[in-house]
């Protein structure tokens, strides 16, 4: 049967439509790219929202689904667009677009994800009744986003195809941060190291997705195996250059949760993995029992005890429901200039025992549902998720792209399997491969 003449044979109305379309998306792409000009000449304070608002309607003119897919390497960006950083300005566009396209295309699949999310939310919202200021809702709403935005934007980034881009954008990223690192550590006689914006754990939590992402090299990323490992290395030699000793831990446990699924790997990288972790961990164990024996009370040992202990007292003012969020910049508790760095504590004092435990159990449910997950798309996010979290308990937890990486990389997990699903590719783990076993001179 012939195509419909429609296909073949448009008809010169249509021709005309779309050439009068594509005329008119250049000149008002023409025209934002000379108001920022202008704009740089009059205002330069405006230069940079503007300028990033004609980059969002470029990509949105050629492909409306690659807009989530900047929220991934804008997760790194602290610099500020007004009230807020780039990193969430770019989440909260991607969440909306991401909603719009949503669609029920085997998002059904990650509603445990979702509900685990909600567990939190729900249980840190009764004191906002309790402490009625703005900074407080503000920043409710703002976890809001980074957990269920977050998984949405991750969602269709994976089931549109883009999961390779996003992931590779971000690593590519990493592995600029990693070499100036390495080499601004040389040049300084191996100090801390500060990039830009970025101070060294800023920095090491960056180069720890990097890493774990990786020695994770899922199949559907399509890297050869060679390129994940080069990754591994290079961001893990980041963290360690910047003296991002959290890192290094959330790092080494997300690469332990890798090698110990064999089902995932088929056991190539639990042997290597023992091989990293052993003296990774005890350079981590001994440059804080040394600074914990120092005489200096401001090194970054002995002043993060002096901080759980403020924050514990801070915690005693309301035990169950907290004092509210953001309470180190707001002073109403007496108690500023630090933000808690350890995740519990964080949590304890702003939401208090109700909200930690919704907390949990949103960590918990989640390690759980991605551990049952089919191991070729859940270890990648069930590694950085435990990795995330064994960081979190060295350092503060809820800060912009470090809070919302890993449930988008959770999302983009989802929407691979769901695209996969879709056009009937099958990716089978493999089989479980123990120890050998003799029967009969043979090995089973």
């Amino acid at each position: 049967m012939s195509p419909p003449r429609a296909l073949v044979d448009p008809s010169p109305l249509a021709g005309a439509r779309s050439v009068l379309s594509t005329g008119a998306g250049v000149a008002v792409l023409v025209g934002l790219g000379l108001m920022a000009g202008l704009t740089a000449a009059i205002e330069p304070g405006l230069a940079l929202p503007l300028a990033v608002v004609v980059l969002l309607v470029a990509v949105a003119a050629i492909d409306l689904s690659l807009l989530p897919v900047l929220a991934v390497p804008a997760s790194m960006m602290v610099a500020r667009l007004g009230p807020m950083s780039i990193a969430d300005f770019a989440l909260g566009g991607a969440t909306v677009i991401a909603l719009l396209m949503l669609r029920n295309k085997g998002a059904v699949a990650m509603q445990p994800l979702m509900w685990a999310g909600s567990c939190y939310i729900a249980l840190s919202a009764p004191q906002l009744l309790l402490n009625p200021y703005a900074a407080n809702a503000v920043e409710w709403v703002h976890e809001l986003v980074l957990v269920l935005g977050s998984l949405v934007v991750g969602f269709v980034v994976g089931r549109e195809g883009h999961a390779r881009l996003a992931l590779g954008l971000y690593v590519a990223i990493c592995w600029v941060l990693a070499l100036l690192a390495i080499g601004t550590a040389f040049a300084n006689g191996f100090g801390p190291v500060y990039i830009g914006g970025l101070h060294k754990n800023a920095l090491g939590a960056i180069l720890m997705v990097g890493a774990i992402v990786g020695f994770a090299n899922p199949t559907w990323l399509r890297w050869t195996p060679l390129f994940g490992y080069l990754t591994f290395g290079a961001c893990a030699l980041g963290a360690f250059a910047a003296q991002s000793r959290q890192a290094l831990v959330g790092a080494l446990v997300g690469a332990l949760v890798v090698g110990l699924r064999p089902r995932f790997h088929n056991g190539k990288r639990s042997r290597l993995i023992w091989l990293v972790t052993i003296p990774g961990m005890y350079f981590v164990y001994s440059a804080v029992l040394e600074q914990l024996e120092s005489d200096n009370p401001f090194n970054s040992a002995n002043q993060r005890l002096d901080w759980y202990a403020d924050s514990v007292k801070v915690w005693e003012m309301s035990p169950l429901f907290g004092v509210g969020h953001r309470w180190w910049v707001t002073g109403h508790t007496g108690y500023s200039g630090f933000q808690p760095p350890n995740v519990v504590l964080e949590v304890l004092t702003t939401v208090g025992v109700l909200g930690l435990i919704g907390f949990l159990a949103m960590f918990g449910a989640a390690i759980w549902i991605l551990a049952t997950m089919n191991p070729v798309y859940g270890t990648l996010a069930l590694a950085l998720v435990a990795g995330r979290f064994a960081q979190a308990q060295f350092d503060i937890y809820w800060v912009a792209g470090h809070a919302s990486i890993l449930w988008i990389v959770a999302g983009i997990c989802y929407g691979v399997q769901a695209r996969d699903e879709a056009l009937g590719i099958r990716r089978i783990p493999h089989p479980v491969q123990t120890v050998f076993r003799r029967t009969r001179g043979v090995r089973a």
